[in-house]
């Protein structure tokens, strides 16, 4: 990974600078010059153009800064930031009339907190499609939390582009240290992409309304994907958009991800179009570019609930050390494709046959590629589900609450069923098993 930004900060004397470009042409510049020893920034001098900003003239280390509720354009910092434990944290000063910005651009900073706050994306003429309006470089722990990241449809594009989402909501590239919290993404083209960085967690999130892609992650390292809600896409099925709700790649990377968990999420196409769910495919690898050198590494997949309408429900490339366990793997016929083949509708889970160190155990899934172990695999107390035939061993009806005629947005549609084999069984997502008390009170869809 590139450590540009923590070289830059260790060099002494340092210029931070915030930027709100506020509508209506009104620009605030608060600028700080600040000494940085390496235990973290001291207060300095700071200015600001306006009196509608609170008195910032002793920013640092520990610093809040809250804003009252308007339009603030495109927020830019540049260089400086907060100390380890002692952040700069910028918030809304009233959580029910958050501050909003039309764009971001945090580059070089270090110890930085967003709370709170709205970065609206408006199309505009002329915008391309991978248009980055909110961008996090080169930077170390910075922190964004109960943040709204809300896009915009395209118009005046194409009969392809024009009525769907635009844009990629947020950009993190060059970073240690990176974590989204109880946010929300929507109405963009592809939500959260992440590349080259270490240390980044992204926690309890709403993701959605998205036209092609939900995260797209690729040299990442040391990552928590936890307790998110990724639903309900709004794609165009006359694009070639490849959409994956939880996408990884090797293309054009120097290095391979490693240490990767992601855990306790619903993956829920809910009444949206079908997506791919969790695909990590190792394009170099199976295309003979690279060897073992560029497998995936320290592959943890537990916990999830997918509901969705392909067969890449959990799909992991070549890797060496992979754990998929008690994950719950449901067809949702409300998302199923044109397509007159319904084995493509039903989420599976499949593995490269030449991966390494590699367990399967207690999930839930119509089926598991390759089924028999392969040298050095364990695959083990799984239980096939299908929807086919309730002659068949593992038909929903016998196993889940309501799983054809139930919201498929309510995870208590699926819960297993009391008398159901599954039921305290250990197998599976523990979320949706019967004993849970949030599913037997209906409390089954995520925030």
């Amino acid at each position: 990974m590139r450590n540009i930004g923590l070289a830059l900060i260790r060099t002494g004397i340092r210029t931070l600078v915030l930027t709100l470009t506020l509508t209506r042409t009104l620009a605030v510049i608060l600028a700080v010059t600040l000494a940085l020893p390496l235990a973290g920034f001291a207060p300095g001098r700071l200015y600001a153009e306006t009196a509608a900003l609170p008195d910032l003239t002793t920013a640092g280390p520990g610093t809040v800064i809250a804003l009252p509720g308007g339009d603030y354009g495109v927020l830019t910092l540049k260089g400086g930031g907060g100390a380890p434990g002692n952040p700069l944290v910028i918030k809304a000063a009233d959580p029910a009339n958050p501050p909003r910005f039309a764009g971001l651009m945090l580059d070089n900073t270090a110890d930085v907190v967003l709370d709170g706050l709205i970065f609206k994306y408006h199309f505009a003429a002329g915008d391309p499609i991978y248009i980055q309006p909110f961008k996090v470089n080169t930077s170390k722990d910075v922190t964004i939390r109960n943040t709204l990241f809300d896009g915009d449809v395209a118009t005046g594009v194409s009969a392809v582009d024009d009525g769907f989402p635009y844009g990629i909501g947020l950009s993190v590239r060059w970073c240690d240290g990176f974590t989204l919290q109880a946010s929300e993404i929507r109405s963009f083209h592809r939500g959260l992409g992440i590349s080259e960085s270490d240390n980044i967690t992204l926690l309890a999130n709403d993701i959605h309304a998205l036209r092609s892609d939900g995260l797209n992650l690729a040299q990442v390292t040391n990552l928590l994907i936890e307790g998110n809600y990724i639903h309900d896409f709004l794609r165009n099925l006359a694009s070639t958009d490849h959409s994956d709700m939880i996408q990884f790649w090797t293309t054009q990377t120097t290095a391979p991800s490693h240490d990767i968990t992601i855990r306790d999420n619903v993956l829920d196409s809910g009444i949206g179009t079908y997506t791919q769910s969790i695909f990590m495919r190792n394009e170099l690898v199976d295309q003979k570019k690279a060897g073992p050198e560029m497998f995936y590494r320290n592959i943890t997949i537990t916990g999830n609930v997918i509901i969705n309408a392909h067969l890449h429900g959990i799909t992991v490339g070549e890797t060496d050390g992979l754990l998929i366990a008690n994950n719950t793997l449901i067809a949702n016929p409300a998302s199923n494709g044109p397509e007159h083949n319904p084995m493509v509708f039903i989420p599976q889970i499949r593995v490269a046959h030449t991966a390494r160190n590699v367990q399967i155990l207690r999930n839930v899934s119509y089926k598991i590629d390759p089924a028999p172990p392969l040298s050095g695999w364990i695959i083990a107390r799984n239980y096939g589900v299908q929807n086919r035939s309730a002659r068949e061993p593992g038909f929903y009806d016998l196993v889940f609450a309501d799983p054809e005629a139930g919201d498929p947005r309510n995870l208590a549609s699926f819960a297993y069923r009391p008398d159901g084999v599954l039921a305290g069984a250990g197998i599976g997502a523990a979320r949706l098993d019967a004993v849970n008390p949030a599913i037997k009170a209906g409390r089954g869809t995520p925030p």
